[in-house]
């Protein structure tokens, strides 16, 4: 992501070459990184609640672009991927508390979300180079669950638990406020608050518990708090 940012920062150094005046934006393209925080059961980490994701904290990259069907609305666009660490931290401290000596230990994998969402924004001005805009969001979303593995080398344990890697299409959606603060005629900055998630069914995933074996479809809500620096470049 390093070189994102220097390749935004080269671009935000050509604005006074392509600058021009008398004319408002039609529309705009633009790119975000910053940070998803899980929320809800998809930041749950108790066994016994089946919806819990074990999702933590994690990154998002958005592609993004504008058009302004008038000085108030915008018709909005974002392609999201969302990666999510996964704890098992508890878990693997909660066999080896019920097992002492066993020295449990585990493997996981990433939460990988993606999403393109169609919405709209509404133009609050504050002053002449910055705006609010309220926005939602909705569209199709692609989720792999991470595979989780937590085991003894004691052969005397019985205890263990393991989960599949799947993938599921569901529904994604956003809703949240954007600022907007321009960098002359063609670049703007574009930061965004957004609660973002959806609804996506993963189909035959293993869940082994002890020595239960269960084929099952893993019905997951993702849920989380995105915020992010994004950079514009506005069309004439």
């Amino acid at each position: 992501m390093k070189t994102l940012f220097i390749v935004l920062l080269f671009v935000a150094s050509l604005s006074p070459i392509f600058a021009q005046t008398g004319q408002d934006a039609k529309f705009y393209i633009g790119a975000s990184y910053g940070t998803s925080f899980s929320l809800g059961d998809f930041g749950d980490t108790d066994i016994s609640n089946p919806d819990a994701g074990f999702a933590d904290n994690g990154n998002k990259l958005d592609l993004f672009g504008g058009y302004f069907l008038n000085n108030k609305v915008t018709l909005t666009g974002t392609f999201r991927y969302q990666t999510f660490d996964t704890k098992i931290g508890n878990l693997i401290e909660e066999f080896n508390a019920d097992n002492p000596g066993s020295n449990f230990s585990g493997s996981t994998e990433d939460w990988n979300v993606y999403s393109l969402l169609v919405g709209a924004a509404y133009k609050i001005n504050i002053y002449k180079k910055f705006s609010l805009f309220p926005r939602v969001g909705v569209g199709p979303m692609v989720v792999s669950n991470p595979g989780i593995t937590i085991s003894s080398p004691d052969d005397a344990v019985a205890q263990s638990f393991s989960r599949s890697s799947e993938s599921g299409i569901g529904v994604g959606y956003e809703f949240g406020i954007g600022l907007k603060t321009d960098l002359g005629k063609h670049f703007a900055l574009m930061p965004t608050f957004t609660f973002s998630g959806g609804f996506a069914t993963i189909t035959d995933v293993n869940t082994t518990t002890d020595t239960l074996l269960i084929n099952s479809n893993y019905d997951v809500k993702i849920q989380s708090f995105n915020l992010g620096l994004s950079i514009a470049y506005k069309f004439q």
